[in-house]
């Protein structure tokens, strides 16, 4: 049936950023339903649809919606709680201290998550959780994206049993998940997941054709355990966890040849950090078609160190930006994870041709999209996509004057400065505030989770497999998310 003009909305803004499309000043966006209809000068897009309605949205920047390729909404209440850890100690510490809540309470959690997801112009979310509560508390949200099913499990005599019940969550997820949200599976880690798991679930995914996430080369406690098989892991993490008694295997290789010789890999494979991987691991990755997804404030706050980027991006390899945690980056907050990827590369690299602000910009949106194989219905503003946009507000002083809306968004914006998120064509946030969501039960909600997190610090945590609440999994402490 053909959209009339009454039917349409047109968003003008002084800068449009199409992203797969040169800017556009004085630019305009139509939107009929949950699709883009029309990107261009405005004047030409108002003089087509002279009956649409017109939303004047002025001394802002249009752009696509943030696409965050790695987050864990339900930890979003631990905020600062294990700031000055480095990552082996702050994976021990985490183990102890999730521990403390309900499933219901992780719920509250993932919900300030989704909360501060879309005030900070995220649209959509590749979120990680054992729990699932993402598809609740995102997609009741009207955000849009993927959950991704954690699985543990290092005892290969329990592998059946351990697959029997990835199959049953699996279906209770994809029967749980709102339209705008697909599942696929995340074995977590090599340090978590054995090889025969690696492989069932490799063999799953590609049967029923879903996406899978793994982290990867995260940190060189990892790079120990696969190729020693011995540090913080092989040890202190595996004692913790009650895996003491089984044998840990030395590979003597990096953790992507690792998993490659496993037959892991492929085009609907997200390797989450990439931080300790060398040049012939990133030729695997491009030969595989495997997309990364780059968490640059993560990594450099426990002290993982910095991805290679410009290698990633030099071999073709498809990456995305992620938040990660905040239990590790402690905000959702886009632009800063632009603006550090662009000053820690360009460090690193003694270089500032490695990266730009056009670049971020595209990595964190377009970019993320084509990582999770999304780019057909978003990361960019073209005729047929979703209308997933925002608007970010550029009036403030600090923008003034603006030549290249790029670089006043990755040098000078951050996540307060958005007065507008679109998913679908419906707005869930629109001149600092909330259109569908009670935001401030939504916190109090929080506060009464995180002091119970504030106890159990204070307390010194607890050990795997004694937890009060009673919602570890009948399968046992090897199936519990870190």
């Amino acid at each position: 049936m053909p959209v009339t003009n009454a039917e349409l909305t047109i968003y003008r803004a002084d800068w449009v950023i199409p992203v797969a499309a040169p800017v556009l000043a004085d630019g305009a966006l139509a939107v009929a339903g949950e699709r883009i209809v029309a990107v261009g000068p405005a004047e030409d897009v108002i003089s087509a649809h002279p009956q649409a309605t017109v939303v004047e949205l002025g001394r802002s920047i249009v752009m696509p919606g943030f696409v965050n390729c790695h987050s864990h909404l339900e930890y979003t209440s631990f905020r600062g709680i294990l700031d000055d850890e480095e990552f082996g100690d702050w994976i021990l510490s985490l183990v102890d201290v999730k521990a403390a809540l309900t499933p219901d309470e992780y719920l509250v959690s993932a919900r300030l998550g989704a909360l501060e997801a879309i005030s900070s112009g995220i649209t959509t979310v590749a979120d990680t959780s054992f729990n699932a509560v993402t598809l609740d508390a995102a997609g009741s949200a009207g955000l849009r994206g993927r959950l991704y099913l954690e699985v543990f499990g290092v005892d290969d005599a329990r592998l059946d049993e351990t697959m029997a019940d990835v199959e049953r969550r699996l279906a209770e997820a994809q029967a749980a998940a709102p339209p705008q949200f697909d599942v696929g599976l995340a074995p977590h880690a090599p340090y978590t997941v054995s090889s025969r798991l690696y492989q069932a679930i490799s063999a799953l995914a590609r049967s029923r054709g879903i996406k899978v996430m793994s982290h990867v080369a995260e940190s060189k406690e990892e790079i120990t355990y696969v190729r020693s098989g011995s540090g913080k892991f092989a040890h202190d993490y595996r004692e913790k966890m009650g895996w003491e008694r089984m044998l840990v295997q030395p590979y003597g290789v990096s953790p992507i040849k690792y998993l490659q010789q496993w037959d892991v890999f492929d085009r609907d494979f997200l390797a989450v950090h990439c931080v300790q991987v060398t040049r012939d691991d990133i030729r695997i990755l491009k030969a595989k078609g495997v997309a990364v997804a780059h968490c640059p404030k993560s990594n450099a706050k426990l002290g993982c160190g910095v991805a290679p980027l410009g290698d990633l991006l030099h071999e073709g390899v498809r990456v995305g930006l992620g938040t990660d945690s905040p239990a590790s980056s402690n905000i959702m907050d886009m632009f800063d994870e632009m603006r550090t990827m662009l000053f820690l590369h360009r460090a690193v690299e003694r270089d500032v041709s490695v990266l730009d602000a056009q670049k971020c910009v595209r990595i964190a949106t377009l970019g993320g999209a084509e990582a999770l194989g999304m780019d057909a219905d978003v990361g960019s503003l073209e005729p047929g996509k979703f209308a997933d946009f925002i608007a970010v507000d550029v009036a403030k002083s600090r923008f003034a004057p603006i030549d290249d809306p790029h670089s006043a968004l990755v040098y000078g914006a951050n996540q307060d400065d958005v007065r507008l998120t679109v998913v679908g064509g419906r707005a869930l946030f629109r001149d600092h505030a909330y259109t569908g969501l009670d935001a401030e039960g939504i916190r109090r909600a929080a506060f009464g989770v995180r002091e119970k997190l504030r106890a159990r610090v204070r307390a010194g945590g607890v050990q795997v497999g004694a937890a009060e609440s009673g919602w570890w999994h009948p399968a046992g402490p090897e199936e519990e998310s870190v």
